[in-house]
């Protein structure tokens, strides 16, 4: 893997500041302030678990919401079709000290990760400098960090950070935010996102159809009557947070 810090594919040095100041007593939420979100692609070879990412491209692997929290502990969420390869994988890891299987399914494994004291570990960094992570998922040979700011400063000192770790550094996305945008409002599970994805990559949403609903399931290697329940209990969720609908 190619090491060293690349550029961002945006001007983030000439962006104006867009957090307009500071204020909190007399807050409503009109005035929930404007934010930006943006994708980077992170990699390094003492990042955690890059070289298993790297050896099974064929898995996704997503950190899980609590796992963010933790520097030496993690717990991550994989799903893919080639388990036996990524415990292969882990065993050679050189930032893994110990790996556990704490849940099994046809199409998804939950592992808790011990990390070893060599892995560079960017979460509590970004937290310091104002960066929210949302979002930490495996791509391309590193990790794909969906990310919330109230500026594009915490990301430019994210980013000089990172260099100065020798971590490749790279803006995949990078927009505003609407005041009520908040990207945790929906509730996707991994496997919920991964099946909708897949879904569309294939065009299952396309008119006429690209794929039926059959064969998405033997693609996921999934039930037909469970890549329906997950396709319909997906869909609403998006609805619901997307329109702000609440049937409760």
């Amino acid at each position: 893997m190619a090491r060293g810090a690349s550029n961002t594919d945006g001007p983030l040095d000439e962006a104006p500041d867009t957090s307009g100041g500071v204020s909190f007593g007399d807050s409503t939420p009109s005035d929930s302030p404007r934010t930006l979100l943006a994708e980077i692609h992170l990699s390094h070879d003492d990042l955690l678990l890059t070289s298993t990412i790297e050896s099974v491209p064929g898995v996704t692997v997503q950190l899980e919401d609590k796992a963010m929290a933790s520097e030496s502990t993690f717990f991550v969420s994989v799903v893919g079709d080639d388990f036996a390869a990524f415990e292969r994988a882990l065993d050679g890891d050189p930032t893994v000290a110990e790996a556990t299987t704490f849940s099994v399914s046809a199409d998804r494994r939950v592992y808790r990760i011990g990390a070893t004291a060599s892995v560079t570990r960017f979460l509590p960094l970004a937290a310091e400098l104002g960066v929210r992570v949302l979002d930490v998922k495996s791509g391309d040979g590193g990790w794909v960090v969906r990310v919330q700011m109230l500026s594009r400063d915490p990301l430019i000192d994210f980013r000089t950070a990172c260099v100065e770790e020798d971590i490749s550094f790279r803006v995949r996305q990078l927009y505003d935010a609407e005041p009520s945008d908040d990207s945790t409002n929906v509730r996707l599970t991994g496997r919920q996102r991964d099946t909708v994805l897949t879904a569309y990559e294939c065009g299952y949403y396309d008119v006429p159809r690209g794929i039926s609903q059959g064969e998405l399931a033997e693609k996921l290697d999934i039930s037909t009557s469970a890549i329906s329940q997950q396709l319909r209990r997906a869909t609403g969720q998006l609805i619901a947070s997307t329109f702000a609908v609440d049937r409760d």
